[in-house]
């Protein structure tokens, strides 16, 4: 791993049930292994420092025996279901001065499209992929850590407690476009996918069974490897 991953930090919020889905999406089982660690996985490639956070309360046994021993699991403490009650949590455990803070249902979030968000918020506060210069896509995104828990705490005070009123508190914010930018990365935004249901944990297995197909024509080798790991 180089030094600028080292320097790199990654959340992925993971606390609670799924009312949708009916269980803990994190630890799902997809192609063999939990959710979680599909992303890890992802995630590693370009961020070293990883933080994954749980509700307050939420036993760690089960995650400290799937994830790798690099990863830091930490719990909210703090009541509430908000999202924004894990980034707060996990901004003040990371080291990072930058990171990433994921949804934990994004099994496919691309490390090209999270590479190109690190490098769009040097220098800003955040850096969050838009649609149509519209809607955002603040749960994989990256963020300047310091400005932004400021922001999480302020926001935390009612009656502002979505993520959007605590963007709004942030300094500068750049917007990558998904349709001009991200596109060229991940051309099938697959980094988007995420899973709300047992239909779409299904979906994921097709997607992710499509993909080995495509490596094993293109690269047999690397399809090997890939099976092996």
């Amino acid at each position: 791993m180089n030094s600028e991953n080292r320097e790199r930090g990654a959340i992925i919020l993971a606390g609670g049930l799924s009312s949708r889905f009916g269980s803990n999406k994190a630890l799902q089982t997809l192609a063999g292994k939990p959710l979680i660690c599909h992303m890890i996985e992802r995630v590693s490639r370009v961020a070293g420092d990883i933080v994954v956070v749980l509700g307050r309360g939420e036993a760690r046994t089960t995650y400290d025996a799937v994830l790798p021993f690099h990863v830091k699991v930490v719990n909210d403490d703090r009541e509430g279901k908000n999202p924004l009650v894990g980034m707060v949590a996990g901004l003040g455990a990371i080291e990072s001065d930058y990171t990433a803070i994921l949804a934990c249902d994004i099994p496919f979030v691309n490390s090209g499209v999270i590479e190109l968000l690190f490098r769009r918020a040097l220098k800003a506060d955040a850096a969050i992929p838009r649609w149509n210069r519209q809607r955002i896509e603040p749960l994989q995104a990256v963020y300047c850590r310091a400005p932004t828990l400021r922001a999480a705490l302020e926001t935390l005070t009612p009656p502002d407690l979505s993520i959007e009123d605590m963007i709004m508190k942030l300094g500068r914010v750049v917007y990558v476009s998904v349709e001009d930018e991200i596109a060229n990365i991940d051309r099938d935004l697959t980094t988007f996918f995420n899973i709300n249901t047992r239909e779409d944990l299904s979906t994921a297995e097709k997607i992710l069974a499509g993909q080995a197909h495509s490596l094993e024509q293109s690269d047999p080798k690397r399809h090997q490897e890939a099976q092996r790991s």
